[in-house]
């Protein structure tokens, strides 16, 4: 006799034969370049819960851009080879693979904040958006960070150089006691020697 879940698989059987769940894979290949298959990758499917590689092997499965628009518009952002990414299927369709995104159980983010979009490269560079500031940072000595009607501020090694809409000053400091200051009240100059030649 046929319990309940046994007429259920067989319903679902009719009526999705080849249907799949998502599944955990570990990336193998990253393809590059344009084209309509461009953007891809082959992955390894995993076992749940102990992330073991099964011989399930599926190539050229789809990643899904970012953003994207026409002309080949878009933000591109491939998982690194050996990362472990989320495979849904369409319809739940083996036929149609693609890549849903990153497994967070095996990735370890950057520090971020609510209301903030970062893109960085894990090493050295990182930009900041958030509603009223943008911030631009590497660890070579190198920032700039502009405020939404405030100020804008580029700092180069010891290099400063600072527009202040509020208060209508811009400062240039070479971090080396010389400095001008550029305001409504005039020129102000200070360090030891001005050399206009």
């Amino acid at each position: 006799m046929k319990t309940g879940l046994d007429f259920l698989r067989n319903l679902l059987d009719a009526l999705l034969p080849n249907r799949a769940a998502p599944v955990l894979a570990r990336v193998m290949k990253v393809h590059e370049g344009p084209g309509k298959n461009g953007y891809s990758c082959d992955v390894t499917v995993l076992t749940a819960g102990t992330l073991e590689e099964t011989d399930q092997k599926i190539s050229e499965v789809p990643i899904n851009p970012i953003w994207a628009g026409k002309e080949h518009k878009g933000l591109y952002a491939p998982p690194p080879e050996g990362g472990v990414v989320i495979v849904g299927f369409l319809e739940w369709n083996i036929a149609y693979p693609y890549i849903a995104g990153v497994y967070s159980d095996e990735y370890t983010a950057q520090k971020f904040k609510k209301g903030q979009l970062v893109l960085t490269d894990g090493k050295d560079l990182r930009f900041e958006f958030s509603d009223d500031e943008i911030y631009i940072h590497d660890t070579h000595q190198f920032e700039m960070r502009f405020v939404k009607g405030k100020f804008n501020l580029i700092n180069a090694g010891s290099l400063k150089f600072e527009i202040n809409s509020d208060t209508h000053v811009i400062t240039i400091d070479n971090g080396h006691g010389n400095s001008i200051v550029l305001s409504d009240a005039g020129v102000k100059v200070l360090g030891t020697r001005i050399d206009l030649n």
